[in-house]
């Protein structure tokens, strides 16, 4: 309300009044409100309410503000009227013939609280109406502590509450016994409970936190975008060891840039990360999203009370549900600990662990191959191109099927060719039939062109024949279509040359393993290998190398040699194209020299002189 607002009936303000009492905003919406309603019950200009700090009284609130109060509120005449409204809890005292009175009343904080008074300039001058207006006053002195009391039984409410909740999710995750479900049941319970969009839970992993849960969600790629600022909104809560929402409070000082990315890559509007603390050690965060209201100051108290309770369980599962190696290695350290002292345990570990190592890796030797890539190639490869210029007839086979020799693979559209023949032989016959007349009629001139007329057509008579046989692509061996895939091109022209189809030989597959060339002094005297498919890495089969190809090969990566190798014993899915990795035997090494052996050819070729 403001100047120009006319006041409310007296009736009207003790309801304000009763509406103070039970008001359930914040102490900053309350003091104004009870200022104005204050000034409302007298009918007064101004009110407005002090508090003693650090000896001196400061103005907190007032009506119609501040600034806007008609009477002074410092000096020695005012610090005197203060000091007999604490000890006597009413003052009145006029200021002059045209000016308002001055009320000031001691108001009721509770015991042990900040000293606070009520300063109401009344426009009543007569005795009897201040002594009235003080006492109405006196009646609404209370309402500040009514409205404490009031504001810690509601926030009991909401402990009760809170730790209830807390006690039902808690509830829901104890049917789990693994980390990720257990994250899984809380996120989704987090969701359910606090009608957010969607809820995430990020668990630290050394400098950075990675999500391990996302609610309605069993799998989601941690490489994405999105994950990735989300990662990045939990860590600036986990740095900052504080509950941060966005958008951000008016008072709030928590650091939200990394929630103000989040929130507009994701277009949701209102987030809310909370810590996760163990020992007072930020251990993970869960973030909630909403997308209709906003997060208030009792929804990070609610989910901080859960976070506290299963952050406990939560960090004793993701000890326990690591791979062996990790629990080994936290149960070593706690052994060693105990065997070597409490102090510097795992620099005296890693000083006997390196030297151990040091000396397993100078003196103990360990078999050595050297890796390639390989491809398989057949030793019989047709390829079948096109005859003549035409179109794509018929195409029965493609990629993976196999044949047999003379099986039809590609047939040509032989419409026009049938039209031209057609065409040719009556070229033939009515050629034929002018020599014929020439001859009869004794024009040898007529019967030369004639007869050269029919030579010409017959020859292209026989082309045609020749191409209508050609038509028909057909299986020059018993293989497989490696390519030619015609399916979807019939009718699709093509010209004479182009390659359709592949066909390779089943029989006599050979391993071709491309070794760099600065490995290839390596296996000079090596005859075994093993390769392992793609397609199938858990399986490896052993070649008998043949032969090395005495030519490098240039290649983007470097020169090349190219290595021959035979299966000992070939599977019947073998197909000429596959590929994979090759590890060639190279006899044995130690690992201090599979450690350094590359860098020390590095320096013997750039230091060499």
């Amino acid at each position: 309300m403001n100047n120009s607002t006319p006041f409310t009936t007296p009736v009207e303000a003790i309801a304000q009044l009763e509406e103070c009492r039970l008001f359930e905003g914040s102490a900053r919406e309350f003091w104004p409100r009870f200022s104005q309603t204050c000034a409302e019950l007298l009918q007064a200009p101004g009110a407005a309410v002090l508090v003693q700090v650090e000896g001196s009284w400061r103005v907190i609130a007032g009506w119609p503000s501040v600034r806007e109060f008609p009477l002074p509120l410092s000096g020695p005449q005012f610090n005197g009227l203060v000091e007999q409204a604490i000890a006597e809890g009413l003052v009145t005292a006029t200021t002059g013939p045209n000016s308002p009175a001055l009320v000031l009343v001691s108001l009721a904080l509770g015991q042990g609280a900040q000293t606070a008074l009520l300063a109401v300039a009344a426009s009543r001058n007569s005795r009897d109406d201040l002594v009235a207006a003080g006492s109405i006053l006196r009646l609404a002195a209370d309402t500040p502590l009514l409205y404490q009391r009031q504001q810690l039984l509601e926030k009991a409410k909401r402990d009760v509450q809170h730790f209830a909740q807390a006690l039902e999710i808690l509830a829901a995750t104890n049917s789990h016994v693994r980390f990720l479900s257990v994250c899984m049941a809380l996120v989704n319970e987090l969701a359910s409970r606090f009608k957010s969009s969607r809820v995430s839970l990020g668990w630290s992993d050394g400098a950075y936190v990675r999500v391990k849960a996302i609610s309605g969600t069993d799998r989601f790629e941690k490489k994405m975008t999105v994950v990735q600022m989300l990662e990045a909104a939990m860590e600036e809560a986990r740095d900052q060891d504080e509950e941060v929402l966005w958008p951000a409070l008016p008072d709030a000082t928590a650091i939200s840039r990394d929630h103000a990315a989040y929130s507009e890559l994701e277009k949701v509007p209102y987030l809310l990360s909370v810590p996760v603390r163990i020992d007072g050690e930020v251990r993970g965060v869960i973030t909630l999203e909403r997308t209709t209201t906003a997060f208030t100051e009792f929804d990070a108290l609610a989910v901080r009370v859960v976070a506290d309770q299963v952050a406990r369980r939560l960090d004793d599962l993701r000890k326990l549900d690591r791979w062996f190696g990790a629990r080994w290695a936290h149960d070593a350290r706690e052994w060693f600990s105990k065997f070597l002292g409490p102090r510097q345990t795992w620099i005296k570990v890693g000083a006997i662990a390196g030297a151990l190592l040091l000396a397993i890796a100078t003196f103990v030797p360990f078999s050595y191959r050297v890796d390639a890539s390989f491809i398989i190639r057949a030793d019989a490869l047709q390829h079948l191109p096109a005859p003549f210029d035409g179109y794509i007839g018929e195409a029965p086979v493609r990629p993976g099927d196999l044949v047999r020799k003379g099986d039809l693979m590609l047939k040509l559209d032989t419409s026009d060719l049938l039209v031209e023949q057609s065409s040719a032989i009556a070229d033939v016959q009515r050629h034929a039939s002018e020599g014929e007349k020439a001859e009869a009629d004794r024009q040898l001139a007529d019967l030369r062109v004639a007869r050269a007329m029919q030579a010409q057509s017959q020859a292209q008579l026989d082309l045609v024949r020749y191409r209508l046989t050609r038509a028909e692509l057909r299986a020059p061996f018993d293989g497989v279509v490696i390519e030619g895939d015609l399916r979807e091109r019939i009718g699709a022209p093509v010209k004479a040359g182009d390659i359709l189809i592949k066909v390779s030989q089943l029989k006599k597959l050979y391993v071709e393993m491309r070794v760099p060339e600065r490995d290839i002094d390596q296996i000079a005297k090596s005859t075994r290998a093993e390769v392992a498919f793609t397609s199938r890495p858990e399986d490896t089969y052993a070649l008998q190398i043949e032969r090395i190809e005495p030519q490098a090969l240039a290649d983007k990566e470097g020169n090349l040699f190219l290595v021959r190798g035979n299966f000992e014993r070939a599977a019947t899915w073998f197909r000429p194209g596959m590929s994979g990795i090759a590890k060639i035997d190279a006899g044995h090494r130690s690992l201090l020299w599979l450690a350094t052996h590359r860098l020390i050819d590095f320096l013997r070729l750039k230091l060499w002189w």
